[in-house]
């Protein structure tokens, strides 16, 4: 028997990170190896617009199960998106790799395993309860 969970939702593919680790990886070799800036900028934005989509859909799961912490944990995202499109930004302008490193190095991938290790694990954790009673379907024994 399966268990009808609050949102129905896949919290352990909503919530599989494995994308995001491949795509800052690419970036960190890419800034290690002194690769074009063209490559560097196309892995920017891959990692931008995936990002973009994670949270998108996070955001989704969290307001169709009326999460508690939707705002705070979008603010979290939005925080997120705003520094990196202002690091982008400065890329853009400077082609700095020290500094561009250093943020994903140390800020960009502090910042993730912080994010993962408490908003996401909470949220996870609340999508995955059971439905309460009141909002359970009618069995069709």
């Amino acid at each position: 028997m399966s268990v009808q969970t609050t949102s129905g939702i896949d919290t352990a593919r909503l919530f599989d990170h494995t994308a995001f680790v491949e795509l800052h990886a690419t970036l960190l070799d890419l800034l290690d190896n002194q690769a074009p800036e063209a490559e560097i900028d196309a892995q920017l934005q891959r990692l931008q617009h995936h990002l973009q989509q994670q949270f998108a859909a996070e955001e989704q799961a969290m307001q169709a199960s009326n999460f508690h912490a939707t705002a705070a944990h979008k603010k979290h995202h939005d925080h997120a998106l705003d520094k990196l499109a202002q690091r982008i930004a400065q890329w853009q302008q400077l082609h700095d790799r020290r500094s561009l490193l250093d943020y994903a190095e140390n800020e960009l991938a502090e910042w993730f395993v912080s994010h993962v290790n408490i908003r996401d694990f909470v949220t996870a954790k609340h999508l995955s309860l059971p439905q309460q009673a009141g909002n359970e379907q009618p069995s069709s024994h």
